[in-house]
């Protein structure tokens, strides 16, 4: 029997998250329970367990991608198993978020791309980055700005501390 792991509503006011990485790849075994994907808001970063137990069969969202809230991540199951088709109602779910962050958009007050209406740069990191960046005095900005990273995490800030200490 196939399993769909499903993008669900975590917070009233989260409509998408970002896929920040995949623990498992298509063909692993996985158990039910086992930390599978991290996904990323604006505010929070969170791991979501295998649903079930089996081959993680197929993988609709790549690394970076930001989805909306019931987007189908993946499917598992057995080998056996058919897999059912799930990219025309993911393409479906796409096209009318990407109308309604369009619609939001125009009705937004105007704003230079990345800049906050207080002036401010937006930056989007996870909470462990932000603790790391503090703890190791990094700028947020000034990482994003070099490696143009979308979401900072902690791997991203370790890596990036790394190889500034050399």
């Amino acid at each position: 029997m196939i399993t769909e792991l499903v993008v669900l509503k975590e917070s009233a006011n989260v409509d998408e998250v970002t896929v920040t990485a995949w623990m498992k790849a298509e063909g692993d075994e996985i158990v039910k329970g086992e930390p599978l994907v991290e996904l990323t808001t604006d505010k929070a970063c969170v791991e979501i367990e295998a649903p079930a137990s089996g081959i993680l069969r197929k993988i609709f969202a790549d690394e970076k991608s930001v989805v909306p809230i019931g987007f189908i991540l993946a499917l598992i199951g057995d080998v056996s198993d058919s897999l059912p088709d799930v990219e025309t109602r993911n393409r479906e779910l796409l096209n009318r978020h990407r109308q309604i962050v369009k619609r939001r958009a125009q009705t937004a007050p105007k704003q230079e791309h990345g800049i906050m209406p207080d002036g401010k740069e937006r930056i989007r990191a996870t909470p462990a980055a932000r603790r790391f960046a503090r703890k190791h005095s990094l700028d947020l900005a000034e990482v994003q700005r070099t490696l143009h990273t979308d979401v900072i995490t902690e791997a991203v800030l370790r890596s990036y501390n790394d190889n500034s200490n050399v």
